[in-house]
């Protein structure tokens, strides 16, 4: 079983005994009762929102008696998995490390804890907050939680300003306090429904044809599309890539028929920390402008009619959506990119629209407790009173600023503060990933949603209706833009496809919803107008370059002991890469990789070292992505 089915079935086992708790509660079967919320005024608000409840009050963590055993299998004095632990929460809510052994933990729900134990040979990780293979970077046992939180206050956003409508204005700058406000005061109905549909990782044989049917292509050598938006244009994707085993002849015909490209690294490397904890400006540079290179050197299309290029080419994603705080930030917005989308939003009703990091982003990405934690943002998502044909005009305030306060982020299975920037980037986009949800899940990417009810491949109504009622939750309240992100695991069953298919049918009958790509949902939002058939123009090109008969590069793989690039002089390990593009003439002397994005048998140089060789012209900003060597020179 893979890394990933193994988180998604701990995750299921967390939801249902999470489920059962608060079952209990709802019985008062715990004693101690949540505070009642706090409606707050609409006039200072543009929708509200429902958060959970949670105390702020924190007592000290339970003290380590023993320094506990990675390997120790011994389960006696367990509790189980259905009753109560003989463990002392250190906060209301959360997963806690068992004091004695590393394949347990602890489920802590309004003070009380239950115990739990990792699948088989899975071990609990008290930094990430889930089960996990036993490797170096595993944390066994209890943390200091005061280092916990001095490391989450170290992360707060507090200190940058919150949004000023008055000296925010688009086309570049666009924020809200509660991150609901819908551009140019549209209402909702006359605000078009943005579908995002984007696929993250390499592209190749394993998805090209999945992905062709998703988007209504029909054989290989077909490039007509039978899904197509209101305006009679073929619907549009996005693509997050990153470079291994990638075929760069797909990329371009994908690219070739208008849809986006974007970076997502190029190794993808783990662990998944190394993102946020370990990768600084120069390596996140290495990584996302290295790929950007590549991608344009061997899907680049032809000199004469590019398909891409660094100016379309404007988008990133960390890997497992794992911001890497300024240093991340700080190089897109060196480095010219229009937006990110790696920040996981909580869920919502209400969801959030993209803003820009001119001021501090609409929600909180800590896990630190606020005092006043117990004023909420309005009712529950499940007394909202949202509903199709409600109207927003009369809710929507002047949001001006300063008053209103930042939604906390429902996280019980990450466990830790997102790394999100504590500097302003004025101009950077952030397309935040509204989650899908309901009793049972909260998911980012589709593939990571769990549907117990589906238990062969011709059960799809519960796919159906959870997609659906997502769906619903955007259309039918701000007409925030709605994603669908996925992986290459969601192809891998056909239930999956199929009940996708159906959605998309049953969505794409309505005649105010848009598939658009990231940048085309950018350029709405930069001068909104109502939903017309002109929001969108239909963009052809006919003269691009698409090839039908790619050439199969043959290059060797030479790496490093730390994974990086070596020459075939000095490496610690080799292998052969079979590397697919249009043309002979684009063949690397041996395969890209981080540290040669040039794919050179020597002589290699850094994205950082090309920027220090060719520094951009006095009148360009520091570290403009037009003063990078093109790749293969």
């Amino acid at each position: 079983m893979s890394t990933d089915n193994f988180k998604i079935f701990f995750l299921f086992i967390f939801i249902s005994i999470f489920a059962i708790t608060n079952g209990q509660r709802s019985r008062g079967s715990i004693s101690s009762s949540p505070q009642s919320p706090q409606s707050s005024s609409s006039s200072n608000r543009q929708f509200s929102r429902g958060q959970p409840e949670s105390s702020s009050n924190i007592n000290s963590p339970p003290p380590l008696t023993s320094n506990p055993d990675p390997d120790d299998d011994d389960h006696s004095g367990s509790q189980g998995n259905s009753g109560g632990a003989d463990f002392t929460c250190p906060k209301s809510d959360g997963l806690f490390a068992d004091p004695n052994n590393c394949r347990k933990f602890n489920l802590c729900g309004n003070w009380r804890a239950w115990s739990q134990t990792c699948p088989p040979s899975l071990y609990f990780d008290s930094k990430l907050k889930y089960c996990t293979f036993k490797t170096e970077q595993l944390t066994c046992g209890p943390i200091d939680e005061a280092e916990v939180r001095a490391e989450e206050r170290e992360l707060s956003q507090d200190a940058l300003p919150s949004c000023q409508l008055d000296d925010c204005h688009l086309p570049n700058c666009f924020c809200t306090n509660d991150g609901t406000l819908i551009p140019a005061n549209i209402p909702p109905s006359q605000t078009p429904q943005m579908v995002l549909i984007s696929f993250s990782g390499a592209l190749n044989d394993l998805v090209y044809d999945h992905y062709r049917r998703v988007l209504g292509y029909g054989n290989r050598f077909n490039s007509q599309q039978s899904r197509r938006n209101p305006n009679g244009c073929g619907i549009r994707a996005t693509f997050f890539i990153n470079h291994e085993y990638s075929n760069y002849a797909q990329i371009q015909w994908f690219a070739a028929q208008g849809h986006e490209m974007a970076v997502h690294s190029i190794t993808h490397r783990q662990p998944e920390t190394w993102w946020t904890d370990h990768a600084n400006y120069s390596e996140w540079a290495e990584e996302m402008i290295g790929m950007r290179e590549i991608m344009i050197a061997n899907a680049g299309g032809t000199t004469t009619t590019p398909v891409l290029t660094r100016e379309n080419i404007v988008g990133m994603r960390a890997p497992f959506i794992r911001p890497g705080g300024n240093s991340m930030f700080e190089m897109a917005h060196d480095f010219g990119f229009l937006y990110d989308s790696s920040i996981a939003a909580p869920r919502g009703t209400p969801p959030y629209w993209p803003f820009t990091y001119d001021y501090r982003q609409p929600f909180d990405c800590s896990n630190q407790p606020k005092k006043d934690e117990s004023q909420r943002f309005g009712p529950t998502d499940d007394d909202s009173g949202y509903g199709r044909g409600g109207g927003f005009g009369s809710g929507r305030g002047s949001n001006r600023g300063g008053g209103a306060k930042r939604a906390k982020r429902q996280t019980p299975f990450l466990g830790r503060a997102l790394k999100c920037p504590t500097r302003a980037f004025p101009g950077l986009w952030e397309i935040p990933i509204n989650p899908l949800f309901n009793e049972f899940n909260t998911c980012h990417h589709a593939d990571q949603c769990v549907f117990p009810a589906a238990s062969d491949d011709d059960d799809i109504e519960s796919i159906v209706d959870f997609l659906k009622e997502n769906f619903d939750r955007h259309y039918n309240t701000n007409r925030a833009p709605f994603q669908l992100n996925f992986h290459v695991t969601w192809f891998t069953q056909k239930r999956n496809i199929r009940a996708l298919n159906r959605f998309l049918d049953h969505i794409q009958s309505i005649k105010d919803v848009w598939f658009v790509t990231f940048q085309q949902m950018l350029s709405w939002i930069r001068n909104p107008k109502p939903s017309n058939e002109s929001s969108f123009p239909c963009e052809t090109n006919t003269t691009v370059y698409s090839c039908s008969r790619p050439h199969t590069c043959v290059v060797k793989h030479y790496l490093n002991k730390d994974n990086s690039a070596a020459s075939e002089d000095n490496y610690s390990r080799a292998d052969t890469r079979y590397m697919p593009v249009c043309h002979s003439s684009l063949c690397p002397q041996q395969y890209q990789w981080y540290g040669n994005t040039a794919g050179r048998k020597r002589n290699f140089k850094t994205i950082m070292q090309l920027i220090e060789e060719n520094p951009p012209p006095p009148s360009s900003s520091s570290g403009s992505s037009e003063s990078v060597e093109p790749v293969g020179q």
